[in-house]
């Protein structure tokens, strides 16, 4: 479940990082929790009339 919303998530929207930010740093850390926290933007890649119910 897990794998399948995060493909989702990357698939339907365009990222981008923060304005100011150059790169986004996706290195691994050595303990278990990030070593900076994920600042990203995301737009979605279809036509809002498509999302609209």
């Amino acid at each position: 479940m897990t794998y399948m919303l995060l493909s989702r998530l990357i698939q339907g929207f365009t990222w981008s990082s923060v304005h100011g930010e150059d790169k986004i740093d996706i290195s691994e850390s050595k303990s278990l929790f990030m070593a900076k926290p994920l600042h990203a933007i995301a737009i979605p890649r279809l036509a809002p009339q498509i999302y609209s119910t």
